[in-house]
């Protein structure tokens, strides 16, 4: 916001400046110096301003791109030789190397998932986050995470509730791992964040030319003054880390930008202690 004000009043200085010879024809010229000497500091500070944006930008773009292909090789290589461990090619292990082995590796696809996401960052970044577009059912994709999350959903006896279009979506025109991902991440903090007992309902129609998915949960929801930062990359809510301290912030950051990359929206309401709602829609386009 500081950084704004600046550029406005030094673009307001520069209008002054332009048409300074007609000011000198009624302002005494030694008022018209120290003019001079305040416009030439506040451009100085706008150029700082905006050099020190662009910089922080510009690293954080190098950071989280050259942290992810540094992390890539070692981390596969790490979850090679742990299988390798646990598939005994160096000797039976015991009960107990067993279930350490199997708990490091765990960790170890954690990390290389976050790599991933790094990447995905960066990529969207630098705008070269493409589609592989095919034509796909999104019913099926729906099917397909919601049988990845029936042992989670089932676990903490949550009621769901699938609400299906009233005819059959033609296939759509999409990247199908890519809205995958996005529905995912949307199932993924619906069923983590609602507590045990409580209820999720997802929900597919057509609405005009759109498909719209929308998925409700009775979770904890979002404190009304962090909703603007929601879809922001590496967010959290202060609610939601005090409930699940492990975790990114891109799940959200990611579903938004694979919507809009393929011409759809995506927006939510939540209210805390109360439940969210997150909705999108894709056009259908015709064959």
């Amino acid at each position: 916001m500081a950084q704004k004000t600046i550029i406005f009043i030094a673009l307001c200085l520069a209008v002054v400046i332009i048409i300074e010879p007609w000011l000198l024809s009624f302002l005494e010229p030694v008022i018209i110096y120290f003019f001079n000497i305040f416009a030439c500091l506040v451009f100085i500070v706008a150029i700082f301003s905006l050099a020190r944006k662009n910089g922080v930008e510009k690293t954080e773009k190098e950071i989280i791109s050259l942290t992810a292909h540094q992390l890539s090789s070692p981390l596969s290589s790490i979850k090679w030789s742990l299988e390798m461990l646990l598939n005994n090619n160096f000797g039976k292990l015991n009960d107990e190397q067993r279930d350490i082995i199997a708990k490091t590796n765990e960790k170890n696809n954690q990390l290389i998932y976050l790599v991933s996401d790094l990447l995905n960052v960066s990529k969207i970044i630098e705008k070269k986050y493409s589609l592989d577009l095919s034509r796909c059912s999104i019913e099926d994709i729906i099917f397909s995470v919601l049988n990845d999350y029936k042992e989670k959903i089932e676990k903490k006896k949550i009621k769901f509730n699938f609400i299906g279009p009233q005819k059959n979506l033609p296939k759509m025109l999409i990247d199908e791992q890519k809205i995958k991902l996005a529905v995912e991440n949307l199932f993924d903090n619906a069923v983590k964040y609602t507590p045990p007992g409580g209820e999720v309902t997802v929900s597919l129609k057509m609405l005009g030319k759109y498909a719209e998915f929308r998925i409700q949960d009775s979770g904890i929801g979002i404190e009304k003054k962090q909703k603007a930062k929601v879809f922001s990359k590496f967010f959290r809510g202060n609610n939601a880390v005090e409930q699940e301290p492990m975790g990114n912030g891109l799940g959200l950051f990611f579903a938004k930008n694979i919507v809009n990359a393929h011409g759809g929206k995506i927006w939510f309401k939540s209210k805390e202690n109360e439940g969210s709602t997150f909705c999108f829609t894709l056009p259908v386009k015709k064959l």
